[in-house]
């Protein structure tokens, strides 16, 4: 059975079709190969070109308009222009035209960022003066450089002060002080207690004192000793366990004994339940690997 529209490729129909294919892949590498040429041109014509060096301007440096000078002042500046073939300096008095300049100093070898001249101003009178560069070319042409409003022999300009009016300072009034006048000093007088006098004692009284000191017949004088002593004792050993007692008591409820004991505590309760929790922990863990692996 035949389709319709179908047909069935010869060998001259595919040797067509890969000459075909060929021809696409030459097209595309010349097309590739023109765009890169292309691309390369665009990029180097693109790329900035290098900056020529410019030359110095031309110019006095020193003294800058509106100095002060006075005495020998040496000129300082650039004396360059193309082609070049010498520079003049000139200086003269204002107000006055540019016909009066007057000619002090020049060189043929041009300058740049150094010493001009030398202008001995000392001899000059005092006044508003200008210097004039020229810089002439080898055809005759020449460029003019200026410093004006030069103060010769003047001395420094003085600086305009503000006028500030000041105002009067006041005057303190002095305030009266209150002194409190001084208190007497109260003389404190002794007082002499009256002297108690003893009773004299009765005969009676001394007699008994006399037998109570006196020991025993037939007794030594140390046994009355003793037993006062013994007596003394017994009154002090009341007093003695008292004062332990309390001592005792105080250091049982003091505050760091409390506190120790409270930290103490603390410390076995943490280990107990610290003990509870990890028994009970291992019961779980045992339990859990033995329904692994069981």
């Amino acid at each position: 059975m035949r389709f319709p529209y179908s047909k069935v490729p010869s060998r001259a129909g595919s040797l067509c079709w890969t000459r075909r294919l060929m021809r696409v892949g030459v097209l595309c590498r010349s097309v590739c190969r023109l765009a890169g040429v292309l691309l390369l041109i665009v990029l180097t014509s693109t790329r900035p070109a290098p900056v020529a060096a410019q030359n110095p301007q031309s110019g006095i440096t020193s003294p800058a308009p509106g100095s002060s000078i006075s005495g020998n002042v040496p000129i300082f500046g650039t004396a360059v222009i193309e082609p070049f073939q010498k520079y003049e300096l000139h200086y003269k008095l204002e107000p006055s035209g540019d016909d009066a300049y007057i000619f002090f100093a020049s060189d043929t070898v041009p300058v740049v960022d150094g010493q001009l001249g030398v202008w001995a101003a000392d001899s000059l009178a005092p006044g508003i003066y200008s210097l004039r560069l020229r810089v002439v070319k080898t055809d005759g042409n020449y460029a003019e450089y200026y410093s004006p409003n030069l103060s010769v022999n003047q001395g420094p300009q003085p600086t305009p002060t503000p006028d500030v009016t000041q105002e009067p300072t006041p005057t303190p009034i002095p305030t009266a002080t209150f002194t409190p006048a001084p208190q007497p000093t109260p003389v404190v007088g002794q007082v002499e207690q009256p002297v108690a006098l003893e009773p004299e004692p009765t005969p009676t009284q001394a007699v008994a004192i006399a037998e109570a000191v006196q020991p025993a017949a037939g007794q030594p004088e140390t046994v009355s000793g003793l037993e006062t002593s013994s007596s003394v004792a017994e009154v002090q050993e009341p007093s003695v366990q008292s004062s332990s007692v309390t001592r005792e008591l105080g250091e049982a409820v003091s505050f760091s004994n409390l506190r120790n004991d409270f930290m103490n505590g603390v410390r076995v309760s943490a280990a107990i339940m610290l003990s509870v929790t990890a028994l009970y922990a291992g019961k779980k863990l045992f339990s859990w690997v033995w329904t692994q692996f069981s």
